[in-house]
């Protein structure tokens, strides 16, 4: 029996992969929140990791926010987050961890890549101004992580992923990512709607009433991929305990190339699901961050041939049915 210790542990993914193992009595796993422990922190990471002494850690664990989050506090993700991994490698080598899986974030390539991206482009550009300071921290974590396994033997895995949704997302309308935080902005406006077209026609316009419209910030241009969160922990338990080849091991983790949208496409299809009849506004005096990071399965697909990702339209149901049944406990 494996003991596993998952930074980030009440989070999207570290969420996910709790629902998957609850019944999974093979290894022992240890889900860590930031109340536990403050991982920025040299003295508390390395009293844990000596209490706790795990085999395999899984980092997930970051300080995190949507894109007009990064844009306004580059300066603290880049510092509270390189605190973060440099603590989790030093423990890692200190305690003799067996392997170490980091996700990372397809937000560490430039712009205007050969697409679809690779792994090994990633130090090609400077990452987008946007959400400079989280992409570099990750790019430290990806660099760091590779030096120690040349004065180790830790075996390490740096999975990159597309944009993430699903269950336990954080739905907050200024930090959390465009997917949860567009889910409720819908929720809101329909809402909105739904109690002005009650009142009587004659004490309220609700046409011209801006709460009971959507307003998009940018003009949905951008290109995304999502991936939703049980994907992404299906994987990662995948490489707790499989062979690998190397000793190092990078991959990106998205879907097909053929399932990219614009952010106008995921409007509507949110729009749809929700059945909001209301009036969307796309306002361009806001930044749409980059412009595309196109990927696409060839990498995943050679550790894991068989893997296959939920469509979209699944999971956007999923996500939406439980944000509106837990709307009063989801994080927002």
């Amino acid at each position: 029996m494996l003991k596993v210790l998952i930074t980030g542990g009440s989070g999207l993914v570290g969420s996910s992969i709790k629902n998957i193992v609850k019944e999974n009595n093979d290894n022992e796993y240890i889900f860590l929140s930031s109340k536990k422990c403050d991982l920025r922190n040299e003295v508390s990471v390395d009293t844990f990791f000596n209490e706790c002494k795990p085999d395999i850690v899984i980092h997930l664990a970051n300080v995190v926010a949507g894109l007009y989050g990064n844009i306004n506090n580059n300066y603290k993700m880049l510092v509270d987050n390189v605190k973060i991994n440099t603590n989790i490698l030093e423990a890692c080598k200190k305690y003799k961890i067996k392997r170490l899986i980091n996700i990372l974030s397809t937000c560490v390539f430039g712009n205007d890549l050969n697409y679809p991206l690779t792994s090994n482009q990633m130090y090609d550009k400077m990452p987008d101004s946007s959400n400079e300071g989280y992409s570099v921290s990750k790019r430290f974590l990806d660099t760091g992580s590779k030096l120690l396994t040349r004065c180790s033997k830790l075996q390490v895995v740096n999975i990159i992923p597309t944009n993430l949704y699903g269950l336990n997302d954080n739905f907050n309308l200024h930090e959390g990512h465009v997917l949860p935080a567009l889910i409720h902005k819908c929720f809101i406006a329909k809402k909105n709607l739904e109690e002005r077209l009650c009142k009587s026609s004659d004490s309220f316009n609700s046409i011209g009433n801006t709460s009971c419209k959507l307003i998009i910030k940018g003009l949905g241009k951008s290109l995304r991929q999502f991936v939703y969160a049980h994907d992404l922990a299906k994987i990662i338990l995948h490489f707790i305990d499989c062979k690998l080849e190397k000793q190092f091991n990078q991959l990106i983790v998205g879907p097909p190339v053929k399932d990219e949208i614009s952010i106008k496409e995921l409007v509507n299809k949110i729009v749809k699901i929700f059945d909001f009849n209301g009036e969307i506004i796309y306002d361009s005096n806001f930044q749409e961050g980059q412009r595309k990071k196109t990927v696409d399965d060839s990498e995943l697909l050679t550790y894991i041939p068989d893997f296959k990702f939920t469509p979209l339209e699944t999971g956007l149901k999923k996500t939406i049915d439980y944000f509106i049944d837990n709307y009063d406990t989801v994080r927002k």
